[in-house]
């Protein structure tokens, strides 16, 4: 048996091996799906994440954007 699922050509990871790709808790990404940061389906009673989902949120941007002061000269 395989530790990932296929659907439709993608693989589906469980919460426990996205967690360890993202170096985070499994808890962790549970919260992650309920605040709606990471997509995932519900099959049965788990979720799984689409491998795209997670690299999705590990290439996005973090922190808050950078904004320069404004230089007022009086």
């Amino acid at each position: 048996m395989t530790d990932s699922i296929a659907k439709n050509g993608a693989e589906l990871l469980s919460v426990a091996q996205a967690a360890k790709l993202l170096g985070v808790t499994r808890q962790r990404v549970h919260n992650l799906i309920k605040n709606g940061q990471i997509i995932a389906c519900k099959l049965g009673r788990y979720y799984y994440i689409e491998n795209v989902e997670v690299e999705r949120y590990q290439n996005q941007p973090m922190g808050k954007p950078y904004q320069p002061r404004s230089t007022n000269t009086l």
